[in-house]
């Protein structure tokens, strides 16, 4: 009996002390970009955890990837139920976005900032090409029924 119980001790002893040694669950933004273009959904966070016990999971419905200006809020919990917060601030770039090449279909005069929606011909002297494939075909009456009746700016 002394021994089941001097074995006992042993083991919430050790636990105990692993328990101390835990590092405290933390959540940082290691890299916070502002959006490419004004009014865009451009701007990304990555957010690393550390310490805390495994597995540890960021609650968030956003993509990291794609987030508008402005103040986010990220959560961590860790499997014992501790948290940690992180706040970002996504800023807004002045910038306008658009086609700045005077050569494509849809170049933008207005436009600070190349967002890769350039279109270009194959070829100039064939202008059909509306899907720029070398052909003048299905795909090209496709794209332009698809875009027919919408306003441009």
């Amino acid at each position: 009996m002394v021994r089941q119980l001097s074995a006992l001790l042993f083991f919430f002893a050790t636990l105990s002390i692993g328990m101390m040694q835990a590092q405290e669950l933390t959540l940082e933004a290691t890299a916070v970009f502002s959006t490419r273009c004004a009014g865009s959904s451009t701007g990304m966070v990555v957010l690393e955890t550390s310490g805390g016990t495994a597995p540890v999971v960021i609650s968030t419905n956003l993509n990291l990837t794609t987030l508008q200006a402005g103040n986010y809020q990220f959560l961590a919990t860790d499997s014992l139920g501790a948290t940690a917060t992180v706040d970002v601030v996504i800023l807004d770039h002045p910038g306008i976005c658009g086609c700045v090449y005077p050569g494509a279909f849809n170049y933008t005069t207005e436009a600070e900032i190349d967002n890769g929606s350039c279109v270009f011909a194959a070829d100039p002297s064939c202008l059909g090409d509306i899907v720029p494939d070398g052909v003048v075909g299905t795909n090209d009456l496709l794209q332009l029924l698809s875009e027919f009746g919408q306003f441009c700016n």
